[in-house]
C-alpha cells in the first residue's frame, strides 16, 4: 500500500523523545518537504556488513495515528500506530519510507514521518548512538517505545535495512527495500544472528570518523 502525504504530530512519541530528543529527528512535512531548514545531508548514516557504509538508506519512524493522514483514517479506523522503517531518496529527490502497517502490510509513505539526524543544536557533535548485538545488556539499553525498538536487519547476502523489534520476544518486523516485501523473524536464533538494536554509546566517537553525509557517500568520497 502506498501514501503520500501525512504529518506526524508531537502526541504519539512522548515516550521516544525521552529517549530520543527532538533534536534529533528530521520531519518530513505533509507536502514532503523537510522542515526546519533541515536537509538530506542531516540524515545520519549508519555501517552494515564488513563495516561498510549503507547506501541511500537511513532510519525512519512513522506515527499512523488519527487524522494523521488518509492510509490511517480509511484503513485503520483512526486507531493509534507507531512502527520504525526505513527511509530513502527517491532519484526524484522525494524522502520516502518503508514500514510495516498495523495489518502486516508493507507501507510506503512519502510524507509524515521522522529521520534520524544529527543534532540539530550540535551538528559537529560526535555520534551518539551505537548499534549492539541482542543480549540482555542490548535489551535494556535499545532506543524506542514500549515493545517498539529501532533495529538493524543484515538479512541475506549484502542486504541491510532497517526495521522495527520487539526485544523481549526477540522478533523483528521490516520491508526488503530490494524485493519491497514484509521481513519477519521471530525465532531467538535469527534474531540474535541477524538483527542489531540501536543504543545511545557510552563514550561518544569522533564525528570526522564515523559521520558522512548523504553527498559524501553518493559521490564515493
Amino acid at each position: 500500500m502506498r501514501g503520500g502525504d501525512g504529518f506526524i504530530s508531537q502526541r504519539g512519541c512522548r515516550g521516544l523523545e525521552s529517549q530520543i530528543q527532538e533534536e534529533y529527528w528530521t520531519t518530513v512535512g505533509y507536502d514532503g518537504v523537510l522542515r526546519d531548514g533541515r536537509t538530506t545531508d542531516d540524515f545520519l548514516t549508519f555501517t552494515g556488513r564488513n563495516n561498510e557504509w549503507l547506501q541511500n538508506s537511513f532510519v525512519a519512524y512513522w506515527e499512523g495515528a488519527e487524522n494523521s493522514t488518509e492510509i490511517t483514517r480509511s484503513k485503520y479506523g483512526g486507531r493509534h500506530y507507531e512502527v520504525f522503517g526505513h527511509a530513502f531518496i527517491k532519484p526524484d529527490g522525494r524522502v520516502c519510507g518503508w514500514f510495516v502497517g498495523l495489518e502486516q502490510e508493507v507501507v510506503e509513505v512519502c510524507g509524515g514521518f521522522r529521520v534520524l539526524s544529527r543534532s540539530r543544536r550540535n551538528p559537529h557533535e560526535p555520534t551518539p548512538f551505537e548499534w549492539v548485538r541482542d543480549s540482555q545488556h542490548g535489551k535494556h539499553q535499545a532506543l524506542g517505545f514500549h515493545n517498539h525498538k529501532i533495529a538493524k536487519c543484515e538479512l541475506n547476502g549484502d542486504e541491510t535495512f532497517f526495521g522495527d523489534a520487539d526485544a523481549s520476544r526477540r522478533a523483528f518486523s521490516g520491508v526488503s527495500p530490494a524485493s519491497e516485501t514484509f521481513v519477519q523473524i521471530n525465532t531467538p536464533e535469527e534474531f540474535h544472528g541477524k538483527v542489531w538494536l540501536l543504543k545511545k554509546r557510552d563514550q561518544p566517537v569522533d564525528q570526522r570518523a564515523d559521520y558522512r553525509t548523504y553527498e559524501q557517500y553518493r559521490s564515493g568520497k
